[in-house]
Protein backbone atom coordinates (compact mmCIF):
# COMPACT_ATOMS: atom_id res chain seq x y z
CA UNK A 1 0.00 0.00 0.00
CA UNK A 2 2.83 2.32 1.12
CA UNK A 3 4.96 1.64 -2.35
CA UNK A 4 1.52 2.05 -3.88
CA UNK A 5 1.15 5.75 -2.60
CA UNK A 6 5.23 6.29 -2.91
CA UNK A 7 4.14 5.97 -6.67
CA UNK A 8 1.33 7.66 -6.67
CA UNK A 9 2.80 10.35 -5.44
CA UNK A 10 5.94 10.60 -7.56
CA UNK A 11 3.81 10.28 -10.96
CA UNK A 12 1.81 13.31 -9.81
CA UNK A 13 5.01 15.44 -9.07
CA UNK A 14 6.55 14.35 -12.13
CA UNK A 15 7.32 17.30 -14.82
CA UNK A 16 4.28 16.80 -17.42
CA UNK A 17 6.80 17.34 -20.99
CA UNK A 18 4.79 18.90 -24.12
CA UNK A 19 4.18 16.19 -26.65
CA UNK A 20 6.09 17.02 -29.41
CA UNK A 21 5.79 14.85 -32.92
CA UNK A 22 8.18 13.71 -34.84
CA UNK A 23 8.71 15.33 -38.53
CA UNK A 24 6.88 13.56 -41.22
CA UNK A 25 9.22 11.92 -43.12
CA UNK A 26 7.62 12.93 -46.13
CA UNK A 27 7.98 17.00 -46.02
CA UNK A 28 10.28 18.73 -47.94
CA UNK A 29 13.92 19.07 -46.30
CA UNK A 30 16.65 20.92 -47.50
CA UNK A 31 19.75 18.82 -47.60
CA UNK A 32 23.52 19.54 -48.43
CA UNK A 33 25.02 18.03 -51.47
CA UNK A 34 28.60 18.31 -52.82
CA UNK A 35 28.52 20.82 -56.01
CA UNK A 36 24.93 21.75 -55.46
CA UNK A 37 23.67 26.00 -55.15
CA UNK A 38 20.50 24.62 -53.13
CA UNK A 39 19.27 21.12 -52.71
CA UNK A 40 15.59 20.02 -51.37
CA UNK A 41 14.77 16.31 -50.53
CA UNK A 42 11.25 15.10 -50.45
CA UNK A 43 10.66 11.73 -49.90
CA UNK A 44 12.87 9.46 -53.03
CA UNK A 45 13.40 12.49 -55.16
CA UNK A 46 15.80 15.36 -54.71
CA UNK A 47 15.59 18.95 -56.60
CA UNK A 48 18.79 19.86 -57.02
CA UNK A 49 19.46 23.50 -58.35
CA UNK A 50 22.58 25.16 -60.08
CA UNK A 51 23.66 28.72 -59.60
CA UNK A 52 25.93 30.94 -57.50
CA UNK A 53 25.89 33.83 -55.20
CA UNK A 54 29.32 35.25 -56.32
CA UNK A 55 28.05 38.50 -57.81
CA UNK A 56 25.29 39.07 -55.17
CA UNK A 57 25.88 42.32 -53.60
CA UNK A 58 28.21 42.85 -50.09
CA UNK A 59 25.86 45.68 -48.68
CA UNK A 60 22.58 46.75 -48.48
CA UNK A 61 19.51 44.03 -47.90
CA UNK A 62 20.20 40.56 -48.27
CA UNK A 63 19.59 39.04 -51.95
CA UNK A 64 16.98 36.45 -51.97
CA UNK A 65 19.20 32.96 -52.59
CA UNK A 66 16.99 31.32 -55.28
CA UNK A 67 18.31 34.74 -57.60
CA UNK A 68 21.27 33.06 -57.77
CA UNK A 69 19.94 29.98 -59.18
CA UNK A 70 20.99 28.75 -62.93
CA UNK A 71 19.43 25.08 -63.23
CA UNK A 72 17.52 22.83 -61.92
CA UNK A 73 17.75 18.84 -61.89
CA UNK A 74 15.76 16.12 -60.29
CA UNK A 75 17.74 12.76 -58.65
CA UNK A 76 15.85 9.86 -57.88
CA UNK A 77 16.51 6.99 -55.67
CA UNK A 78 17.43 4.25 -58.38
CA UNK A 79 20.36 6.99 -59.40
CA UNK A 80 19.14 8.62 -62.43
CA UNK A 81 18.51 12.20 -63.30
CA UNK A 82 16.23 14.54 -64.93
CA UNK A 83 16.97 18.01 -65.98
CA UNK A 84 14.19 20.51 -65.75
CA UNK A 85 14.42 22.19 -69.05
CA UNK A 86 11.68 25.51 -68.83
CA UNK A 87 10.06 25.81 -72.58
CA UNK A 88 10.10 29.50 -72.52
CA UNK A 89 12.39 32.11 -70.41
CA UNK A 90 13.13 32.37 -66.83
CA UNK A 91 14.62 35.31 -65.50
CA UNK A 92 16.78 35.57 -61.96
CA UNK A 93 14.15 36.72 -59.92
CA UNK A 94 11.25 33.54 -61.39
CA UNK A 95 13.25 30.69 -59.80
CA UNK A 96 11.86 29.10 -56.28
CA UNK A 97 13.13 26.68 -53.89
CA UNK A 98 9.39 25.87 -53.46
CA UNK A 99 8.39 23.43 -55.43
CA UNK A 100 7.08 20.64 -53.55
CA UNK A 101 3.71 20.33 -52.00
CA UNK A 102 3.98 19.46 -48.01
CA UNK A 103 3.59 16.70 -48.55
CA UNK A 104 5.73 15.88 -51.15
CA UNK A 105 2.74 14.49 -53.42
CA UNK A 106 2.98 17.32 -56.33
CA UNK A 107 5.30 19.54 -57.87
CA UNK A 108 4.77 22.92 -59.59
CA UNK A 109 7.12 24.14 -61.72
CA UNK A 110 7.35 27.65 -63.57
CA UNK A 111 7.84 26.87 -67.41
CA UNK A 112 8.35 30.37 -68.64
CA UNK A 113 7.65 33.88 -66.72
CA UNK A 114 4.63 34.40 -68.70
CA UNK A 115 3.41 31.21 -67.46
CA UNK A 116 2.01 28.42 -67.44
CA UNK A 117 2.66 26.41 -64.25
CA UNK A 118 3.34 23.26 -64.78
CA UNK A 119 1.71 21.02 -62.26
CA UNK A 120 2.42 17.17 -62.09
CA UNK A 121 2.43 14.54 -59.08
CA UNK A 122 5.99 13.56 -58.01
CA UNK A 123 5.59 10.18 -58.48
CA UNK A 124 5.25 10.93 -62.62
CA UNK A 125 8.02 13.72 -62.52
CA UNK A 126 10.62 11.68 -64.27
CA UNK A 127 8.13 11.94 -67.93
CA UNK A 128 5.82 14.67 -67.09
CA UNK A 129 3.34 12.06 -67.08
CA UNK A 130 -0.30 13.80 -66.11
CA UNK A 131 1.14 17.35 -66.12
CA UNK A 132 -1.46 20.24 -65.71
CA UNK A 133 -0.66 23.58 -66.99
CA UNK A 134 -1.99 26.04 -64.16
CA UNK A 135 -2.28 29.60 -65.78
CA UNK A 136 -3.93 33.33 -65.14
CA UNK A 137 -6.20 34.32 -67.76
CA UNK A 138 -5.07 37.54 -69.77
CA UNK A 139 -6.22 40.78 -69.48
CA UNK A 140 -7.48 42.13 -72.84
CA UNK A 141 -4.60 40.51 -75.37
CA UNK A 142 -2.02 40.54 -72.38
CA UNK A 143 -0.15 38.07 -70.16
CA UNK A 144 0.92 38.62 -66.89
CA UNK A 145 3.81 37.51 -65.23
CA UNK A 146 3.05 34.66 -62.56
CA UNK A 147 5.14 34.26 -59.60
CA UNK A 148 4.88 33.80 -55.80
CA UNK A 149 3.73 30.15 -56.34
CA UNK A 150 2.76 29.04 -52.13
CA UNK A 151 1.37 25.80 -51.15
CA UNK A 152 -0.65 26.64 -48.56
CA UNK A 153 -1.48 23.08 -48.22
CA UNK A 154 -0.86 19.33 -49.77
CA UNK A 155 -3.96 19.99 -52.26
CA UNK A 156 -4.38 24.00 -52.42
CA UNK A 157 -2.21 26.72 -53.62
CA UNK A 158 -1.97 30.20 -54.17
CA UNK A 159 -0.01 32.23 -56.82
CA UNK A 160 0.31 35.97 -58.17
CA UNK A 161 -0.30 36.75 -61.57
CA UNK A 162 1.32 40.60 -62.53
CA UNK A 163 0.29 43.28 -65.42
CA UNK A 164 -0.80 46.29 -65.99
CA UNK A 165 0.23 48.09 -62.72
CA UNK A 166 -1.41 45.38 -61.34
CA UNK A 167 -1.78 42.18 -59.28
CA UNK A 168 -3.91 39.29 -59.09
CA UNK A 169 -3.72 36.63 -56.50
CA UNK A 170 -5.08 33.68 -57.65
CA UNK A 171 -6.24 30.21 -55.53
CA UNK A 172 -6.49 26.74 -56.78
CA UNK A 173 -6.49 22.92 -55.94
CA UNK A 174 -4.50 19.66 -57.90
CA UNK A 175 -7.61 17.88 -58.68
CA UNK A 176 -8.35 18.09 -62.08
CA UNK A 177 -9.99 19.89 -63.83
CA UNK A 178 -8.01 23.04 -61.83
CA UNK A 179 -10.36 25.97 -61.44
CA UNK A 180 -8.64 29.47 -60.46
CA UNK A 181 -10.19 31.56 -58.21
CA UNK A 182 -9.11 35.51 -57.61
CA UNK A 183 -8.77 35.80 -54.18
CA UNK A 184 -6.29 39.05 -54.43
CA UNK A 185 -6.90 42.22 -56.48
CA UNK A 186 -4.46 44.98 -57.00
CA UNK A 187 -5.28 47.55 -60.00
CA UNK A 188 -2.32 49.81 -58.46
CA UNK A 189 0.83 47.56 -57.12
CA UNK A 190 3.86 49.07 -58.50
CA UNK A 191 6.15 47.15 -56.18
CA UNK A 192 4.03 43.53 -56.63
CA UNK A 193 2.42 42.05 -53.63
CA UNK A 194 3.34 40.22 -50.85
CA UNK A 195 2.32 37.18 -48.81
CA UNK A 196 1.33 37.24 -45.40
CA UNK A 197 0.50 34.92 -42.61
CA UNK A 198 -3.54 35.85 -43.38
CA UNK A 199 -3.09 36.45 -46.65
CA UNK A 200 -1.48 38.93 -49.31
CA UNK A 201 -0.74 42.85 -49.22
CA UNK A 202 0.73 45.23 -51.10
CA UNK A 203 4.13 45.75 -51.30
CA UNK A 204 5.60 49.21 -49.98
Amino acid sequence: MRRLCLLLLLAGCSKKERYVPPPDPQAPKVVSLAGAYHAVECGKVTAVWSGSDADFPKDGPPTPKAYGVTGLTFRFADGTSVPFTPKGELTFSDWSFDVFAPDCSSVALLEDRFGPYRLVATSGLETMAGATAVEAPKVGETASVHGQWRWTSATQFEFVASCCGGARVFRGGVTSPITLTSIFEASAAPKGVLPTTTGWELAK
